[in-house]
């Protein structure tokens, strides 16, 4: 009886155990199926790997580990597709991942950032319809506008065509009427000319040649006669021009000028006299005035005429550290120089004047003389200037660094940055302060390198 019972129970307890194995065991063929699905997977083939899973779903309805796994998939399938722009596959993807795995975080996330870019791609797309709508119109309108602008166009162009119609109509009317007074002028003028004795035509025209050959040898004559005697003056001014400047050249060359001055005021008077009997024009007469100034300026830059040079240097704190030329005669030639050529208006003759001031043994008389020559001739002038600038004295070296300053060339300027160097003191304060003057004149023209000089000793 106990051999029957413990069959029984074995019986019994061989067919849980096959229930449960049928109940839990996958068949071999889904097996190999989720293998290669799960291999898809890791390809990231999921498209292959979400038709392998669910045919594992189908034939096995409670396989967790493929229903996870789908989910997973499809949701890198959304990912994917959300990548490339397909937007609504997407989505559908998403939501398919949803239908199987509703907890799976991931695939809610990638539903929500799908629906997002769908709403983002929707508003553009709005966006651009309001756009293009919009543009529609303006070019509606702007069709609109032109059209009215054309219209108006052309009426006003109508207005203005009828307008100039009606000018010229008038226009031709009145020629018209112009020709015909013309003809009918015609008409009495030939009537006229039939009437006029042709005699009395021909004496007329006699007498017109006959007065206007006279008056033509009448102009020849006065012209040739006044010519004469403006060449007669201009001869006896180049001579008188030519004497000027010996007596000058003789008053800077000597110091008792007394007779000099008595010889350029006799012979000033004697071409006084010649003009007035020559009855001149008002030309000469103006340069006989000149000629009186310049004999006045002589005379004042003579009087009290010394040929010492006296410079006084201060060795204590002063206003000033040098006071140069106390002597009044030295100055009074230096001030005849700029009297000579502001009261000379004939460049040659002023050049011809001051030339002799330019070797003066006063430092300050040839520097007036050079600033004030610059004018007629520049080359005298920057040669006398370059004599001073080589000289040993340095009374020279400071008229000439003065002088630069008040010509204010850039031809110049090379003296002002040979003097600026200079080892005296004085010398160089005077350069710096002519360079300064004359960069204010020149500007943008004022030499670089002069300008860096003064920023370095300053």
């Amino acid at each position: 009886m106990k051999k029957y019972k413990f069959l029984f129970f074995s019986f019994l307890l061989f067919t849980f155990h096959s229930s449960l194995f049928t109940l839990f065991a996958q068949p071999p063929e889904v097996e190999k199926l989720f293998d290669q699905a799960a291999e898809k997977y890791l390809a990231h083939d999921w498209a292959g790997a979400a038709t392998d899973l669910k045919e594992v779903i189908k034939k096995d309805p409670g396989n967790l580990k493929a229903i996870g796994l789908l989910g997973r998939a499809l949701t890198s399938l959304a990912k994917d597709r959300q990548a490339t722009g397909d937007l609504d596959g997407a989505l559908s993807v998403a939501e398919d991942a949803l239908k199987y795995t509703p907890e799976l975080k991931e695939a809610r996330d990638a539903q929500a950032s799908i629906a997002k870019d769908i709403k983002n791609r929707d508003d553009v797309k709005i966006e651009e319809q309001k756009r293009r709508a919009y543009s529609a119109k303006r070019e509606r309108e702007e069709d609109l506008a032109r059209e009215k602008l054309r219209a108006e166009s052309n009426q006003r162009l109508a207005e203005e065509t009828r307008i100039r119609e009606e000018r010229e109509k008038v226009m031709r009317g009145e020629i018209e009427k112009t020709k015909k007074e013309l003809g009918e002028r015609k008409e009495e003028i030939e009537i006229l000319r039939q009437q006029t004795h042709i005699i009395a035509t021909r004496w007329l025209i006699f007498f017109s040649i006959a007065v206007f050959i006279v008056v033509a040898a009448s102009f020849l004559i006065s012209s040739r006669v006044v010519s004469n005697i403006s060449l007669r003056l201009r001869e006896e001014f180049s001579r008188s021009s030519d004497r000027t400047a010996e007596l000058i050249h003789e008053l800077a060359a000597k110091g008792d000028v007394g007779a000099s001055i008595d010889d350029l005021k006799k012979a000033n008077a004697e071409l006084l006299e010649k003009i007035v009997a020559n009855r001149s024009h008002p030309l000469e007469e103006n340069l006989m005035k000149q000629a009186e100034n310049l004999i006045s300026v002589v005379e004042k830059s003579v009087k009290g005429a010394s040929a010492s040079t006296e410079n006084v240097e201060f060795e204590s704190a002063v206003s000033r550290s040098v006071i140069t030329d106390i002597s009044s005669a030295n100055r009074a030639r230096a001030k005849s120089v700029v009297s000579i050529a502001r009261a000379v208006n004939n460049p040659a003759l002023a050049a011809r004047l001051i030339a002799p001031f330019l070797k003066d043994k006063n430092n300050r008389v040839r520097a007036d003389a050079a600033v004030e020559m610059f004018r007629f001739d520049a080359v005298a002038s920057e040669n006398t200037l370059k004599e001073m600038v080589q000289s040993e004295n340095k009374w020279d070296r400071i008229s000439a660094a003065w002088a630069a300053g008040e010509i204010a060339d850039i031809s110049v300027m090379n003296f002002l940055e040979t003097l600026i160097e200079d080892y005296d003191p004085l010398v160089k304060a005077r350069a710096i302060a002519s360079a300064k003057k004359a960069e204010e004149i020149l500007k943008a023209k004022f030499p670089a390198t002069l300008r860096v000089k003064i920023q370095r000793k300053t």
